[in-house]
């Protein structure tokens, strides 16, 4: 009885190991052209850069499957580093994304993550979503699932999330909930 239990507990680990993947890729799978893959690569990175030649963001990831000639990409756990003149403006993370070079657009597929590092001037924001549209170009990310936005004493959720890098904007749309307490009282067990 308890090496069945054994044995039911491991394949329920499993399928939720391994649901998150399946999931993206089959979102993924929904997006992709027909055709075969024409390139793939395993541990690449790219950098882009902008007129002045620093470099607007890096994309990196454990494989990169092309179709067709400079068409659409499907990477595996993509790590996408948007820069501004300081350095990392974002970080943003997810199981697999379909990169879209021409129209200079990424799809993050699945549980996604973005980081904004703490500077002098601001603090860590941290952002839980899913399936995150970047356009590079803009620098705009917009998910239209339910979204968490994490700060030192404040938390927020809601429904849509638009975030500008630019103009270092974040926004939730729908059913906002806000938490904010005073740094004092995070440690306290009142």
């Amino acid at each position: 009885m308890i090496a069945a239990m054994r044995h039911c507990a491991g394949a329920a680990l499993l399928l939720a190991a391994t649901l998150p993947v399946t999931v993206a890729m089959a979102a993924a799978d929904e997006r992709l052209p027909d055709g075969e893959v024409t390139l793939e690569i395993e541990g690449f990175t790219l950098y882009v850069t902008g007129t002045d030649g620093r470099p607007t963001h890096r994309l990196e990831g454990s494989r990169l499957r092309e179709f067709g000639h400079d068409g659409p990409q499907l990477v595996d756990d993509p790590d996408l580093h948007m820069f501004d003149p300081d350095g990392i403006q974002w970080h943003w993370t997810a199981p697999m994304a379909l990169h879209r070079p021409a129209d200079e657009h990424l799809e993050l597929l699945g549980d996604t993550r973005g980081v904004q590092p703490a500077r002098a001037d601001r603090v860590e924001t941290i952002i839980e979503t899913r399936d995150v549209k970047v356009a590079t170009d803009t620098r705009v990310a917009t998910s239209d699932a339910l979204s968490t936005l994490t700060q030192p004493g404040f938390f927020q959720s809601g429904i849509g999330l638009r975030v500008d890098a630019q103009a270092d904007t974040i926004e939730l749309f729908h059913d906002v909930y806000s938490l904010h307490s005073e740094p004092a009282e995070e440690g306290s067990n009142r």
